[in-house]
């Protein structure tokens, strides 16, 4: 029993700590992951896929993997959307997957949106057993394991135009609403606010810059501010982006876009200060397709 609680323990604080940090792709080249209001917002299909090792020097250090696919219908207000999220952790595994229907208002004939987004799917979690160190046949293993896949969903909404862009969303409704839920084992996301500005110069060589500051709740931890400024340069041929964390880490960023077509980015977020001595920080990378 020992031999298990340790190495569970160990991985259970560790999550806790991974979910301050979340994708990096989603505070510019998937903001659809933060928030539902975020489908569809151009006409046609997108396709995204994430991939984030955290302290890879560990073993079996956590991971998250997230595919999205979004559709903007022609009328440019109604849009839909479907995402896969996955994390592993030592011996932990969660599986979420959802679908998504967001309405865009138009405001001033068109040259601003209200938009509003609503998420329902499934959330899975359970413990691997080919990955346990020690006594298997633990019944607390064996509970946690017959616990049932559960409902839940994402709220959000936004205001934007050509420059101006504000969100907020509540993740994890249920857990929101219900504060008596305890099946996570790890702490959750409970509510997000944004706000950014584009500044656009389509002559220069840095053609946009855009300062953004996003407002987190952590379930179990102190809120979080994040500081953030994306560039891009002839065009969206170079991406350069980073933030600040209020956890007192760093994400850096830098991209590409192939024919307006095919993204790419790749991303390091150094490890807040709590685990600055145990373990190396986290890399992660964001691809990103349009059908248009």
């Amino acid at each position: 029993m020992k031999k298990f609680l340790t190495p569970l323990i160990f991985f259970l604080s560790f999550t806790a700590y991974g979910q301050l940090n979340p994708m990096g792709t989603m505070y510019y080249q998937n903001q659809y992951l933060s928030n539902p209001a975020m489908a569809g917002l151009e006409q046609g299909w997108e396709a995204n896929a994430a991939y984030k090792a955290q302290w890879t020097a560990v073993e079996g250090a956590p991971s998250i993997q997230a595919v999205t696919a979004t559709f903007g219908a022609a009328n440019r207000k109604v849009g839909a959307g479907m995402a896969l999220y996955n994390e592993q952790a030592g011996v932990i595994q969660r599986t979420n997957v959802k679908g998504t229907y967001a309405y865009h208002l138009p405001l001033n004939n068109g040259s601003a949106y209200l938009d509003f987004g609503l998420s329902a799917g499934i959330m899975n979690e359970w413990i691997d057993f080919g990955k346990v160190r020690g006594d298997d046949g633990d019944m607390s293993l064996t509970n946690f394991n017959q616990r049932k896949m559960y409902f839940d969903g994402d709220f959000g909404l936004a205001f934007r135009n050509e420059h101006l862009n504000i969100q907020a969303a509540l993740p994890n409704m249920k857990r929101f609403f219900n504060r008596d839920l305890s099946r996570t084992i790890v702490d959750r996301s409970t509510y997000f606010a944004s706000a950014s500005y584009k500044f656009i110069s389509p002559n220069r060589v840095m053609n946009v810059i855009e300062p953004k500051v996003t407002y987190r709740g952590i379930d179990n931890y102190r809120d979080i501010f994040d500081l953030g400024l994306n560039t891009q340069f002839w065009g969206d041929k170079l991406l350069l982006s980073g933030i600040y964390h209020s956890t007192a880490s760093v994400t850096f960023g830098a991209g590409t876009t192939y024919q307006n077509k095919f993204s790419i980015l790749l991303l390091y977020t150094t490890n807040a200060s709590d685990l600055q001595n145990y373990a190396n920080g986290e890399f992660e990378i964001g691809l990103r397709y349009n059908f248009r």
